[in-house]
């Protein structure tokens, strides 16, 4: 079973690549005592850079690096798996949210219609609604997987 976590405000970056690579990631809770207690009742590991939040968490990783790219570094390097990206196995970055791959004719009107005429693969967030597909931005989140994990092997 993946692991799940809890990340503090300063790693937005990081909490929505988590996501794309299909870590349960919660992110957005403003309040360290909050933090500490959905961590604790849910089992999550807490990602921070805070030092003082982390000497108060049980389970938790301190960030090293401002970095988002170092930051990768450190998880992989404590073992965290970051395998390639598919939208079959992410979750939606904006919300957590579990992604399904939905056909075609049931996103007819919620996406633009080139982008309709132009891709066959499409994809749902189940929580939140928001729609995917392969296009321009999926490739540059591919590049940008493609240069972290040549980081991290060489």
């Amino acid at each position: 079973m993946k692991a799940k976590f809890i990340a503090d405000l300063m790693l937005g970056r990081l909490s929505r690549w988590l996501r794309l690579y299909g870590y349960d990631t919660l992110y957005g809770v403003k309040d360290d005592d909050e933090i500490l207690r959905i961590a604790e009742k849910e089992g999550r590991i807490i990602l921070t850079r805070d030092e003082d939040l982390a000497k108060r968490a049980r389970r938790v990783i301190l960030i090293k690096s401002n970095n988002f790219e170092e930051q990768v570094k450190q998880l992989m390097e404590l073992g965290f798996e970051f395998n390639e990206l598919f939208p079959e196995n992410a979750r939606c970055p904006k919300c957590n949210g579990l992604i399904k791959r939905v056909n075609k004719e049931e996103i007819e009107n919620r996406v633009p219609e080139g982008v309709y005429k132009k891709y066959t693969e499409f994809y749902i967030c189940t929580k939140c609604g928001q729609v995917y597909w392969p296009g321009r931005q999926w490739e540059e989140m591919v590049k940008i997987d493609k240069k972290l994990r040549n980081q991290t092997s060489g």
